[in-house]
């Protein structure tokens, strides 16, 4: 800068206007690109910044959505026994031979899981809810990555619904045993009573046998079927089928 200021000072010294003029608009221009190319290389920085944590966000989302398709895995799994002890009780139900052959024992295992088993994902969504609160989704180059991540949080609402009308079955079959039959009677049998519970058993088990024959109960079981095979053959895989999209579009994005 004093270079700079030394030759303008030669110039008005020497009466040279028009150097002068030239000077001072070269030197604003030198001054215009100082500040331009300090602009550019900020935001190349800011950018570089940008991607960064973007790369960082999606490196944890990934990681996250592979322990959440182990988890799905781990419910749709659980899902198809109580499937499997529904599907028997109704059976039982509409065959009398097979309920005086069936025993207590035979029963209560049958009962146990429909009864006492909610099905829910416990779904981490801890980074993805950072990465959306960082405000670096627009900076997503896939549109197919982007749009997906933009309509995550709608589909995990709609598994969500769909698991609180399981849940809502469960509840009323809670309601029905409770009211008209033995939780004793299948703790005892199962083993529970003593094992978890820290009880005795009962000396003579009430027998749970005639719910089998109820139509309240036989209404609840199908209600129960049919909402829980809605979530078994169609949410679950549709949302484990997601998943498995996103983890790969998470893939494709890293790597360019």
């Amino acid at each position: 800068m004093k270079i700079f200021r030394k030759i303008r000072l030669d110039l008005l010294n020497k009466s040279s206007t028009g150097k002068y003029i030239i000077y001072a608009i070269g030197e604003i221009i030198l001054v215009v690109l100082g500040i331009l190319i300090a602009l550019y290389l900020n935001n190349k920085k800011d950018v570089s910044n940008r991607q960064e944590i973007q790369r960082n966000h999606l490196i944890l989302i990934q990681e996250e959505l592979e322990n959440n398709l182990l988890i799905i895995e781990k419910e749709h799994k659980d899902l198809s026994n109580i499937l499997v002890n529904i599907k028997d009780l109704l059976n039982l139900s509409s065959s009398d031979k097979s309920k005086e052959e069936l025993n207590e024992l035979e029963l209560s295992e049958l009962l146990f899981l429909p009864i006492t088993r909610g099905i829910e994902i416990d779904y981490e969504n801890g980074a993805f809810n950072e990465f959306i609160a960082s405000n670096t989704l627009k900076d997503i180059k896939n549109d197919s990555l982007r749009s997906l991540l933009r309509s995550w949080n709608r589909k995990i609402e709609t598994l969500r619904l769909q698991e609180n009308v399981v849940h809502k079955s469960l509840d009323r079959s809670n309601e029905y045993i409770e009211t008209n039959a033995s939780l004793k009677t299948i703790f005892d049998n199962i083993n529970l009573s003593k094992a978890y519970l820290e009880i005795n058993n009962s000396p003579i088990n009430k027998s749970n046998k005639h719910i089998l024959d109820s139509r309240q109960f036989e209404n609840i079981l199908i209600q129960y079927l049919g909402v829980a095979t809605q979530l078994y053959k169609k949410t679950y895989p549709r949302f484990k089928t997601d998943i498995s999209l996103l983890i790969n579009l998470i893939e494709k994005e890293l790597k360019e």
